[in-house]
């Protein structure tokens, strides 16, 4: 019954070489088996967090896979101290490439609900169950996806990521989902296919866009998972490596025979979204020539544009670190809460 991926999936057929794997354990047979994977490259410090994250959920049905990318530093020492935990198991992959290590897990899946965990993220308490509770209640949606958090190197909070109702618009954006809260559907991922590997920095988005092109996703209000921001993470150290894939994905998207002619018409506000975005990090990264001339990509595409509002505090903040780009982004995305809960009232 419950067969890897790469077995009964024909899109995941360069993975069907697997090793055999013992049952998984399921302690409530009318609840769906999850399947977490979790790529891994020299993670050592954060991994047993992200781990014990996974383990200590109250969600009964769980496959935990961790792809090891040939650390060298002490993550096989903490995954051997797992050889008891039946629902764990590990590999190592040894390319360098996180997209390969996430296919090599989810070819190994036999979950009916998939997921990712980077692993120097965290899931919160209850995480699983909220997601799956999510899943089961609207049967139409692709995957879920909720609210994360920015934390330290050290695990103190920052501020909280929290996402917008579904739209391929909001999606090709970069404002929804937060990675780490995402739950899948093995049969949209059967659909799909393997991440792409052509994609290092948004594989992620990528993944994304390719599924709303099937069915949407769907919300979930709730703080379901942590994203853990340091100074190794791609997300602080290569910030404009995702520039050129951000805009990438957009263009697929449009010129995609399947998007709808009215999302057709959207095509330049959402690349001057974009600029504007990557206007802003080059600001707070002390590079005003640079963001100076993709806020000018930004304004010749579509004038001007709610995120291009930031652009000033962004080019403050690299001499005046006080938060105020942040700041602004905070109360930005509370008066839009509070318009939505107005709307829908």
């Amino acid at each position: 019954m419950y067969q890897p991926l790469a077995h009964t999936a024909p899109a995941w057929a360069a993975y069907t070489s697997l090793e055999s794997a013992p049952s998984p354990l399921l302690r409530d047979p009318h609840l769906p088996l999850v399947t977490v994977v979790t790529p891994s490259y020299n993670q050592g410090a954060y991994l047993r967090a992200t781990i014990e994250s996974v383990l200590t959920q109250d969600y009964p049905n769980l496959e935990y896979i961790v792809v090891d990318d040939g650390s060298d530093d002490e993550s096989h020492a903490i995954l051997r101290s797992y050889t008891h935990e039946p629902r764990l198991r590990w590999l190592v992959a040894g390319q360098r490439s996180q997209s390969n290590a996430i296919n090599m897990g989810w070819a190994r899946s036999r979950g009916q609900i998939l997921a990712w965990l980077n692993s120097d993220d965290t899931y919160l308490p209850g995480a699983i169950s909220t997601q799956v509770d999510a899943l089961l209640r609207h049967p139409s949606a692709a995957a879920v996806y909720a609210d994360a958090q920015y934390i330290t190197a050290a695990g103190a909070p920052l501020t909280c990521i929290y996402a917008r109702p579904y739209s391929p618009l909001a999606l090709l954006r970069l404002e929804i989902p937060a990675q780490p809260t995402v739950f899948l559907r093995r049969e949209i991922v059967a659909m799909v296919g393997p991440l792409s590997m052509s994609r290092r920095y948004s594989m992620d988005s990528d993944y994304w866009a390719r599924i709303a092109h099937l069915a949407p996703l769907q919300h979930v209000p709730a703080l379901v998972a942590t994203y853990r921001l340091h100074a190794s993470s791609k997300t602080v150290s290569q910030a404009s490596g995702f520039y050129a894939e951000w805009l990438a994905i957009a263009e697929a998207f449009f010129a995609d025979p399947r998007t709808p002619s009215e999302l057709q018409r959207e095509r330049p506000a959402v690349l001057a979204d974009i600029y504007a975005a990557m206007a802003n990090l080059e600001a707070q990264n002390g590079q005003p020539a640079q963001a100076l001339r993709y806020f000018a990509y930004a304004w010749n595409l579509a004038r001007l544009r709610p995120r291009m509002l930031k652009f000033p505090l962004s080019l403050l903040e690299h001499h005046m670190p006080l938060g105020l780009a942040a700041r602004f982004s905070a109360a930005w995305g509370w008066l839009w809460r509070q318009r939505q809960r107005m709307i829908t009232r």
